[in-house]
């Protein structure tokens, strides 16, 4: 569980102007104080960082502290670090739990990459165009994928699939309707496998990506050999999901992908059965659920032998050559957990080749720019506040994002109250304390 947050009222100077009419609400501003600051891009030593109602309303840097306006809750941040909510840029969601479950771990954006309940994601988006989620993760989604009869998608459940170019327009057409906010495509020639799996035709896949552009929408693909790849970026993808497991992209591929800004989710949680190092963790592992520890030791591998290295260097070579690389989870796959996994990868970039910063940087700030979500990853006056704080500094040791003091959702403090045993307990929130 989360430790209790420490509410007090501080000794003030520097003085932030009054709200404004058009800025107030019925709750009083929230501030986290004397807080070393990562905004998604860069540290700031000391800072204060004021939300009130949704948004981040001010931040206020150096070595000043604030007056803040009369009954502003306050939160220490003395030894700690504020940093933006994490992203998680690759999920199969379908219910709101799935939404909820991530908060308590600091994921405050989930990426969907299809699932079979497509009415869900719908639901969600019509949701968030009433205004961010306070008790729940924010929702992005492709809804389906574009998959081809009997491929990758199609085990799961009957689903629509697509063979024919000149169908490709209706199908992306049908995704939209249904709430896509990107298109998301299987086209990969699976050889992680020994047997064949059929794929789209190169043709189909790239009459979908025009189809998605023609949309305004996004074309991210679903491949892992070099082949595909390929294919895909000279389709003009925006962006591909998964790693090459056959061969390490050769200098001029890897060339081409930088130049036309293609990004790529590592997924590096699903290359080896890291799940166990979840279950054993001395501050996420308290926190799960008899089933979640049971679903992290369920990894299988899909590779042949010697993928997962194919796949660690392919993220070294792009990550030298200045390649955007995503973290994500997979989530629900054998071998992860919503929120805890995305610990897992980003401390995994750094393991192959990252800084800390730069991990932080790829789990916020470039993962909202990724998915053109110019409201979040930052923390910048004006954006939605979702916001982590942790004990320690986690852009020089990355585990410091696991210990996790508070988490803000759209400028809620978000209240774990669901122990491991899934029980209900009293919340370790301490009763906020306002300025007078």
């Amino acid at each position: 569980m989360k430790p209790s947050i420490g509410l007090l009222l501080l000794p003030l100077a520097l003085i932030i102007p009054p709200l404004a009419a058009e800025e107030a609400c019925s709750e009083p501003p929230l501030a986290v104080t004397d807080v070393r600051l990562f905004d998604g891009e860069s540290v700031t030593p000391r800072a204060t960082v004021v939300m009130r109602c949704t948004t981040i309303w001010r931040v206020v840097d150096g070595d000043r502290t604030a007056e803040l306006p009369a009954g502003t809750v306050t939160i220490d941040g003395q030894g700690k670090t504020l940093l933006p909510g994490l992203i998680d840029t690759h999920t199969h969601t379908w219910s709101v739990p799935m939404l909820e479950r991530p908060l308590d771990f600091g994921v405050t954006t989930v990426m969907d990459m299809g699932s079979t309940n497509r009415e869900f994601a719908g639901s969600m988006r019509a949701e968030r165009a009433d205004g961010p989620a306070r008790d729940r993760a924010d929702l992005f989604s492709a809804v389906l994928w574009v998959t081809a009869p009997g491929s990758h998608g199609t085990q799961w459940a009957e689903v629509p699939t697509l063979v024919e170019p000149e169908d490709a327009a209706s199908f992306v057409q049908a995704r939209v309707d249904e709430g896509a906010d990107y298109i998301k495509i299987i086209y990969d020639n699976f050889k992680m496998f020994d047997r064949e799996i059929p794929t789209l035709r190169k043709e189909t896949m790239e009459a979908v990506v025009d189809a998605a552009h023609a949309q305004g929408k996004m074309a991210v693909v679903h491949s892992r050999d070099v082949e595909a790849w390929a294919d895909v970026v000279n389709a003009g993808v925006d962006g591909i999901v998964h790693l090459p497991v056959d061969e390490v992209p050769d200098a001029a591929l890897i060339g081409r992908i930088k130049e036309k800004g293609i990004w790529v989710g590592a997924n590096l949680s699903m290359n080896r059965p890291e799940g166990k190092t979840v279950v054993h963790d001395p501050v996420m592992g308290p926190m799960l659920t008899a089933a979640e520890k049971e679903n992290l030791q369920k990894f299988r591998a899909l590779h042949r032998e010697g993928g997962d290295r194919v796949a660690l260097d392919t993220v070294r070579a792009l990550h030298s050559a200045g390649v955007m690389i995503l973290p994500g989870s997979d989530t629900p796959n054998g071998g992860t957990t919503f929120g805890a996994t995305m610990h897992v990868d980003i401390a995994l970039l750094v393991a192959n080749g990252f800084t800390p910063e730069e991990a932080l940087r790829a789990a916020t700030a470039e993962a909202a720019a990724a998915f053109g979500l110019e409201d979040r990853g930052r923390i910048k006056e004006g954006l939605q506040a979702d916001l982590l704080l942790v004990e320690g500094m986690p852009d020089q040791d990355i585990k410091d994002t696991r210990n996790i003091v508070a988490v803000f959702k759209a400028g809620k403090v978000h209240r774990n109250d669901v122990p491991a045993d899934g029980s209900q307990t009293e919340s370790s929130a301490a009763t906020p304390s306002q300025t007078e």
